[in-house]
């Protein structure tokens, strides 16, 4: 492989991408690319044409892989600022937290037990009236009561 088309390559990719290193990079690049090929067996019958093609590929897929980083991190960017609550919004989720924190210390245990495994660990009226040793239509009064105590339109206390 001649590398006589060296100089002509560098001068070539510094004066398309201006920037020497990243110049000489595409350059080593081409070469190493057509030597594979050479040695893979394949022909190359135009080693100068070839080497400008190779480069020029090379500078292209750069490009387009910024472009795409750009596009991804832009992407990143929309998310996180969506996802990311607002100091606001930790204020008012810690404000409501605490409320219901304080309205379920003042009910009453068996409320507050059948409250906290249906509205909150999910369980259903009958999973929890099991675990709790109570029928399913007292589970469900009391986490009725609970919902009525948590939006403040029953007494605390029944």
């Amino acid at each position: 492989m001649p590398e006589r088309f060296y100089r002509e390559l560098l001068r070539y990719f510094t004066r398309k991408i201006r920037d020497d290193d990243a110049a000489a990079d595409v350059v080593q690049e081409a070469y190493t690319r057509v030597y594979a090929l050479q040695n893979a067996g394949g022909a190359v019958l135009e080693p100068r044409a070839l080497l400008y093609h190779t480069g020029r590929n090379i500078v292209a897929t750069a490009a387009t892989r910024r472009v795409a980083e750009q596009r991804m991190l832009d992407a990143l960017a929309l998310i996180s600022s969506d996802s990311a609550p607002t100091a606001e919004h930790q204020a008012i989720a810690r404000q409501q937290l605490n409320r219901l924190i304080e309205r379920l210390a003042v009910m009453p245990r068996k409320r507050r037990e059948a409250f906290i495994l249906v509205r909150i660990h999910g369980y259903a009226y009958k999973e929890a009236a099991e675990h709790m040793g109570l029928s399913e239509s007292a589970v469900e009064r009391n986490v009725m009561r609970g919902i009525f105590d948590c939006a403040g339109l029953a007494p605390s206390r029944a």
